[in-house]
């Protein structure tokens, strides 16, 4: 256990980030915001605000980790792959990185379980390019390339907490923090006109602490099937940032000539209210069936002039295990899932909505003891080709490691 969390920090430090999924779509507010979920959460849908689990970390509903009577510890990676099509618009992209790393283990079995992890909160990767002739001077090309990286993440502190056999509470602390760097250059050349080009750089660097609040309750009908209901809710907070913007001179190989800065600023990003509710039917140890609704309130945010709607998501999904006592059969002990998930992002771009629609499948694969081999796999659609958009046609695999173990116990035998 030990050497696997040496690993998992080591990854973090050598990938250097969340992995980054390019989007020309990120190019707004905070960027593709991203679900906070572990492999078991993405393979049914992206559930996980009303799916309690014993078996893995409870990112989405802190209210959930009571049932964390293990210490769980998990770290995973991610890949994601994009095509690009639209108007004479065509190209595809790949990247990969750390996923999520999280621990959690019981204070008091049943009572009080903590956890602490990093996870991603939203990504900013982009490059265009267009290319036109100046008016009234066809010889001379006009070039311009716009691009963006970065991102930011959360470190966060949970803690869920069981006030009766029934109902249970929890409270989530993000630190927030990240830096999102976006440029712009025109180049101009041709002709008689000798080639210039001009950069302007915006980079914004954000650290701040933000609260999810969470509940659950479990209903049970009998020893083996249970109705589980979720209640998460954060409320509108400042993000606060500085913002340096820079306008660059640069030679025809791309070095910096001359550098201005134009403006050093404090800013600060808005992060919207949010309620999450979750209902799942459980027959424990063979099914489980959800659906999540999520609703976040960026309307009444501001983010630099750009024009926001409210984020709205639908995830359905469920998990099963064909024979969880199957001592001959090691696949009818695994666990295998699918779903989906609707979200209506609150970016609108050339006054089109933007809409992601995925289909999500995934499994954990059992090894020594009650730890596994998590797996997901996510295929969806992003954008639309309605006036001169772009849609974006992507996939993704989550490959997780779960590591369930008694720890802090005393010895009775030495």
């Amino acid at each position: 256990m030990k050497g696997l969390i040496k690993a998992g920090f080591a990854c973090f430090i050598f990938l250097g980030h969340i992995v980054q999924s390019q989007s020309i779509y990120s190019f707004q507010g905070p960027g593709i915001l991203e679900h906070q979920g572990m492999p078991n959460n993405v393979g049914m849908g992206e559930l996980g605000i009303g799916t309690p689990t014993i078996w893995h970390v409870n990112t989405n509903n802190p209210a959930n980790l009571v049932y964390n009577t293990f210490s769980t510890f998990q770290l995973g990676i991610q890949g994601d792959g994009r095509t690009f099509s639209g108007d004479n618009v065509s190209g595809s992209d790949f990247d990969g990185g750390l996923r999520f790393m999280a621990y959690a283990f019981p204070i008091k079995a049943g009572k009080w379980s903590s956890s602490f992890g990093i996870l991603p909160f939203s990504t900013v990767s982009y490059n265009t390019f267009t290319q036109n002739t100046v008016d009234g001077a066809p010889e001379v090309s006009q070039f311009v390339n716009e691009k963006g990286q970065g991102g930011l993440t959360n470190f966060y502190w949970a803690n869920g907490f069981g006030i009766n056999e029934n109902l249970k509470l929890g409270v989530r602390f993000n630190y927030t923090f990240g830096s999102i760097e976006k440029e712009s250059q025109i180049s101009i050349g041709g002709g008689d006109v000798t080639s210039n080009t001009l950069a302007f750089i915006d980079q914004t660097s954000y650290s701040d602490i933000d609260i999810l609040l969470g509940a659950a309750y479990r209903y049970a009908f009998s020893e083996t099937s249970v109705l589980n209901l979720g209640l998460t809710f954060s409320n509108e907070n400042s993000l606060n940032g500085k913002n340096i913007q820079e306008l660059q001179r640069l030679s025809g190989t791309g070095n910096v000539i001359e550098s201005t800065e134009v403006s050093n600023t404090t800013q600060q990003f808005e992060l919207p209210q949010t309620f999450g509710f979750g209902i799942s039917y459980q027959k424990l140890n063979k099914y489980l069936v959800g659906l999540d609704i999520e609703s976040q309130n960026w309307s009444n945010t501001s983010s630099s002039g750009a024009e926001l709607r409210n984020l709205t998501k639908i995830a359905f999904g469920g998990r099963w295990i064909p024979d969880y006592d199957n001592v001959n059969s090691y696949f009818k002990r695994a666990t295998y899932r699918l779903g989906f998930s609707y979200t209506k992002i609150p970016y609108v771009v050339n006054s089109q909505t933007i809409n992601d629609f995925g289909i999500n499948f995934g499994a954990s694969l059992p090894v020594s003891g009650f730890s596994s081999i998590d797996l997901a796999a996510r295929i969806g659609q992003l954008g639309t080709t309605s006036e001169g958009l772009i849609k974006e046609s992507y996939y993704q695999v989550v490959i997780g490691a779960t590591v369930n173990d008694r720890w802090f116990i005393k010895r009775k035998y030495d």
